[in-house]
């Protein structure tokens, strides 16, 4: 959670506000588009039946190679065998995170899409895509901390443990996981804020939120 307090602690660290003027909370998000919100049926289909997609597999085949080259875990060896199994494992693990986050998101009623910014310098886009790795909008187009995203983060990276052999399935594996998952998630953030063919279709021509 050291990312999550760091991001928090840069916000408050601003200036006070001017007299008449109100602080704005730290889980406020700039200008962004906005877009209507989802249906519990939207949300499955965002975060579950895409993952089975393009977008799991591909994820899964990246998360293959690096455990090849760097042989691990090395238990299951190398060759064709290995790469599928560490295809398998990384597929299942997105998988998980992702049912786990929908289920989440359902309950909490937070919206799982990544909210591109609205301002025009590249270091007010950057700190709205970081900032939205642990901040998201809800069904009632209000910001909060995004629970659901960041339980089922450390939830899938413990989850995969269930699979793991020895050499990468402690809890400090599952941690390490978990933060490499963050990790990604402010990557494909950072690819649907400056790469706009990336982003959900009802969010590539969106327009300016309402903030208060």
């Amino acid at each position: 959670m050291f990312c999550a307090a760091s991001l928090f602690g840069q916000q408050t660290s601003q200036p006070p506000p001017a007299p008449g003027q109100t602080a704005k909370p730290p889980t406020q998000l700039p200008a962004t588009m906005s877009a209507t919100p989802l249906t519990v049926r939207d949300k499955f289909d965002y975060r579950v039946v895409q993952t089975l997609g393009l977008r799991g597999s591909g994820g899964a085949l990246i998360s293959a190679a690096i455990g090849q080259a760097r042989n691990s875990p090395y238990e299951w060896s190398q060759g064709a065998e290995g790469f599928a199994k560490r295809y398998v494992s990384g597929f299942a693990g997105n998988l998980s995170r992702q049912t786990f986050a929908f289920v989440l998101e359902s309950a909490f009623h937070e919206d799982p899409r990544y909210f591109p910014s609205e301002e025009k310098g590249a270091k007010a886009r950057t700190w709205n895509a970081l900032k939205q790795v642990f901040i998201c909008k809800t069904d009632r187009e209000s910001t909060e901390f995004a629970w659901a995203r960041v339980m089922s983060n450390f939830a899938a990276g413990q989850f995969v443990n269930l699979w793991q052999p020895s050499s990468t399935g402690s809890v400090a594996d599952g941690f390490t996981r978990s933060f490499i998952g963050f990790g990604g998630d402010a990557a494909y953030n950072l690819m649907q804020e400056f790469i706009p063919f990336t982003r959900p279709r009802s969010l590539r021509h969106g327009h300016l939120e309402k903030q208060p």
